[in-house]
């Protein structure tokens, strides 16, 4: 079921509210491209984000690299004098903790779903930095999240929004996270992390539907995928 649009402002507006996020308003908001870049581990999104990116100019939202900073951030403002951290309270404590709980999630290969996460993306994407587009990497993994994001981009005006989704088959992506060697990527939690997101990337796509999800083959070489995109985007 879809949010309702009056909840849909509640759990946005919580979100910003609990991230602190500097918010721009519908008037500032450009014409994108907003993109969400979906598709399992090792599919190539970062890569291809990461281009984007450079190409238009926009944020590139790697949530597992903001995660791991929010962490290191949230543990600098911990070591600061008494008198600071009391002023801040108790909401920086509790960030840090989801923080740390997120990304101990990401190691283990499992599905990060909070709102803590919500609310670290609303605070990315409304940012003033971000009111020309932005490209998401990593987010959203669910139906619930892709709703929040509906809601926020609802709220700001910040359409169309385009879909990449990178396919590629399992014992592809299996044999690049071996290469790669990541902490994340060993072959059972590689596994498990393949089955998460194979569960999470069909329902996905149906919400978004053929209109908005363009996929693309991802075991084609980077030239051929790069120039897909172009085309998607309109290049």
């Amino acid at each position: 079921m879809k949010l309702s649009h009056s909840y849909k402002i509640i759990v946005t507006a919580a979100a910003l509210i609990f991230a602190g996020a500097p918010t721009i308003s519908a008037a500032q908001s450009d014409a994108g491209p907003y993109i969400v870049m979906i598709g399992t581990p090792a599919s190539g999104k970062s890569v291809n984000s990461e281009l984007i990116s450079k190409t238009y100019d926009i944020p590139w939202v790697n949530v597992r690299e903001k995660l791991l900073a929010e962490v290191k951030r949230e543990s600098k403002k911990g070591r600061s004098t008494a008198a600071m951290a009391h002023k801040r309270g108790a909401a920086s404590s509790k960030r840090k903790q989801s923080y740390k709980a997120a990304v101990a999630k990401l190691e283990a290969g499992e599905l990060i779903n909070d709102d803590s996460l919500n609310a670290l993306v609303a605070s990315e994407i409304l940012s003033p930095k971000a009111s020309g587009g932005f490209i998401l990497d990593g987010y959203p993994m669910t139906v619930d999240q892709a709703e929040f994001l509906d809601s926020i981009l609802e709220l700001r005006q910040m359409i169309p929004l385009t879909v990449i989704y990178l396919n590629i088959p399992d014992e592809v992506a299996l044999q690049r996270m071996k290469e790669r060697g990541r902490s994340d990527d060993k072959r059972d939690i590689g596994k498990d992390r393949l089955r998460i997101f194979n569960s999470m990337i069909g329902p996905l796509v149906d919400y978004y539907g053929e209109e908005i999800v363009n996929e693309i083959d991802a075991t084609k070489s980077k030239a051929e995928i790069a120039a897909e995109i172009a085309n998607i985007l309109g290049e």
